[in-house]
C-alpha cells in the first residue's frame, strides 16, 4: 500500500449478547483499576474501606449505601464501631449500580439486521 493511500475501515458484526458482555467486562476492568489505585494510595486498611470512602469511590451518598447494605447488595463487617466494606464487594456493587444504566444505553443503540 501506498503513503497516499488511506486504510479503508474494517467493522465486525457481533452478537448483542457478546457486545454486551465486552462493555460489561471493560466496565469492571476500569472500575477495578481505579478502586485498586484508590486503596492504594489512601487506605491503611488496604482490603477494607470505610462507609465514607466507599461513598467517595462509588459517587453515592451514604443513604444510597444504607439502602444497598440492607438489601443485601453489600456485606458490611463492624471493626471499631464502624462500617467496613471489602473490596470484592465494592466491585460487584458498582457492577449492580451500573448495569442497569448500561443496559438502557444498549436498548438505544440503531439495531440492524442483515439478510
Amino acid at each position: 500500500m501506498s503513503e497516499s493511500q488511506t486504510p479503508v475501515p474494517e467493522y465486525y458484526l457481533i452478537g448483542t449478547h457478546e457486545f454486551e458482555h465486552l462493555l460489561r467486562t471493560n466496565y469492571l476492568l476500569v472500575q477495578s483499576t481505579l478502586l485498586f489505585q484508590h486503596l492504594c494510595s489512601q487506605s491503611d486498611r488496604p482490603m477494607f474501606l470505610s462507609a465514607r470512602k466507599v461513598c467517595e469511590v462509588l459517587g453515592i451518598d451514604n443513604n444510597q449505601l444504607e439502602q444497598c447494605r440492607k438489601r443485601r447488595l453489600i456485606k458490611a463487617r463492624t471493626f471499631q464501631q464502624q462500617f467496613m466494606y471489602d473490596a470484592y464487594d465494592l466491585l460487584r456493587l458498582s457492577e449492580q449500580l451500573n448495569l442497569r444504566k448500561l443496559q438502557r444505553k444498549l436498548s438505544r443503540l440503531p439495531r440492524f439486521t442483515i439478510r
